[in-house]
C-alpha cells in the first residue's frame, strides 16, 4: 500500500530549480525546499508510524519545480520533484500517475485547494483522501467535501464539521512527538525559570508570558524564548522585555536538538497562544519532562495536559499559574504522563482504530500488526522509556 503526501501551502511545495553547479540539490537546496521530515511533522510523524506497523508499505512525498524530474531521497521516504507550469500543473505527474497507479492514501496537509492538488484530484479519483489543516478552523478547508476523512484536535471542532459535511468522516487525532530521538530528559542544570517555544509573531502572544513575569518581578525570573523572527516581531518583543525590566533572552531559530537542550535547562514551559490548532510545543516540553503551563483560551490543544503534567490558566491567572508550578516542581511527573496517555503504540493504535471505524484499514488491523523493533522510533529503548 502507498501513502503519498502533499502540502497545500505553495511556498513550501513549488520551487524554482535549485540545482547547483555540479548538477546536484545540495544540503542548502534541501533545505530551502523543505526537504526533510521536520516540513509537516505533524503528519509525518504518523506517516512514519504506519510504515513502521506495516499499515502502509512506501511513502512519498510530491512536491513542484521548474527543474526535471527528479527522486530525491530523504529520511524514511521520497521526494518525487514534478515539473511544472506556470500554472502549477504538470504533464509530468500525469505521466506518472498513468504509469504507477494511483496511490491508495492521499495525505493532505493545509486548508487550500492549489492548482497541483486539484489535478491530483483529478489524477487519483480511487486514492483514500485524508486532510489535516494544522488550523484551529478545519471546516474552512477548501473542497473539504470531497476528502474521506478530515482529522481535526478537538471534539469541538468535529461536531463543527459533522453539521456541515454530515457525510464526511470526522476523527480527533493525537500528536505524535518522536521523543525518543529529539525529545527527551538530560540532567543539567536548570538555567532558566521559563521556556516559551513559539515563532516570533502576534498570535503566539509572547506579552501574556512577560506581562505574567513581571506581575513576579521579586522572583527575578529568568526566560528563554526559542523561535524564528518570521513575522519581524523580534525587535518590539525586546523591547517590551526592556520596558518591564524583564531577564529574557531570545535564541532565533533553533534545530531540534538544540530546542530540546534549552526546554531541558528551563523548570516549566509556557504555551500562551489562544489562535493555535494544538501546538507540538506542549508535547516536547512533556517529552523532556518539564511541566506545561497552557492559556486556557487555547482553542486546541490543552486536552494533553493532564494534572501531573501541568497547569491550565486564564490569561488574569497566568502568572499565578507560573508561581504555583515553580514552587511545586517535584508535584509533576509530565513526562510519565506522555508516555502513559500519549506513548507511540498508544497514538498509533489510536490512529489505525479511526482507519478501522472508516473501513479503510484492515479489521484485524488492531490486533496482527507487529510492535516497532528496538530501536526503532517507539516506546520501545531505554531512553524512551525513561520517565
Amino acid at each position: 500500500m502507498r501513502l503519498v503526501f502533499v502540502r497545500t501551502k505553495a511556498e513550501s511545495t513549488v520551487f524554482e530549480q535549485e540545482i547547483n553547479g555540479a548538477g546536484k540539490l545540495d544540503a542548502a537546496a534541501l533545505e530551502r525546499m523543505k526537504i526533510n521530515a521536520k516540513a509537516g511533522s505533524s503528519s509525518k510523524n504518523v506517516i512514519f508510524g504506519l510504515l513502521q506497523y506495516g499499515v502502509i508499505a512506501a511513502f512519498e512525498e510530491w512536491k513542484f519545480w521548474s527543474g526535471a524530474l527528479q527522486e530525491v531521497r530523504a529520511h524514511d521516504f521520497t521526494v518525487r520533484l514534478f515539473p511544472c507550469n506556470e500554472e502549477l500543473e504538470s504533464e509530468a505527474l500525469q505521466r506518472y500517475v498513468r504509469e504507477h497507479g494511483q496511490p491508495e492514501i492521499l495525505w493532505v496537509e493545509g486548508p487550500d485547494f492549489p492548482p497541483y492538488l486539484r489535478q491530483i484530484f483529478a489524477l487519483c479519483p480511487a486514492s483514500f483522501k485524508i486532510v489535516y489543516s494544522k488550523d484551529w478552523r478545519p471546516w474552512k478547508i477548501r473542497q473539504l467535501g470531497n476528502y474521506d476523512l478530515c482529522l481535526v484536535d478537538e471534539d469541538w471542532e468535529a461536531q463543527r464539521v459533522r453539521q456541515l459535511h454530515p457525510q464526511l468522516n470526522c476523527a480527533v487525532w493525537d500528536k505524535l512527538i518522536d521523543y525518543e530521538q529529539t525529545h527527551y530528559p538530560i540532567p543539567g542544570e536548570k538555567r532558566y525559570d521559563v521556556c516559551c517555544v513559539a515563532y516570533l509573531r502576534a498570535r503566539k502572544n509572547h506579552e501574556l508570558l512577560f506581562r505574567a513575569m513581571a506581575k513576579l518581578r521579586d522572583r527575578k525570573l529568568k526566560c528563554v524564548c526559542i523561535g524564528d523572527d518570521r513575522k519581524g516581531n523580534r525587535a518590539e518583543l525586546e523591547k517590551l522585555a526592556a520596558e518591564l525590566k524583564l531577564d529574557v533572552h531570545f535564541t532565533g531559530e533553533a534545530p531540534k536538538e538544540e530546542v530540546n537542550r534549552l526546554i531541558n535547562q528551563s523548570k516549566v514551559g509556557v504555551m500562551c497562544s489562544e489562535l493555535d490548532a494544538a501546538p507540538r510545543a506542549i508535547l516536547e516540553y512533556m517529552a523532556a519532562d518539564v511541566p506545561v503551563l497552557v492559556n486556557a483560551k487555547l482553542l486546541a490543544g490543552a486536552r494533553y495536559v493532564g494534572p501531573s503534567a501541568g497547569l491550565i490558566k486564564p490569561p488574569e491567572e497566568f502568572h499565578l499559574g507560573l508561581a504555583e508550578l515553580l514552587d511545586h516542581l517535584q508535584s509533576y511527573s509530565p513526562r510519565a504522563y506522555l508516555l502513559k496517555h500519549y506513548s507511540f503504540e498508544k497514538v498509533m493504535r489510536k490512529f489505525i482504530g479511526i482507519l478501522e471505524e472508516v473501513k479503510f484499514a484492515d479489521a484485524n488491523a488492531l490486533n496482527t500488526i507487529i510492535p516497532p523493533s528496538r530501536g526503532a522510533r517507539g516506546v520501545s529503548s531505554s531512553r524512551a522509556a525513561t520517565a
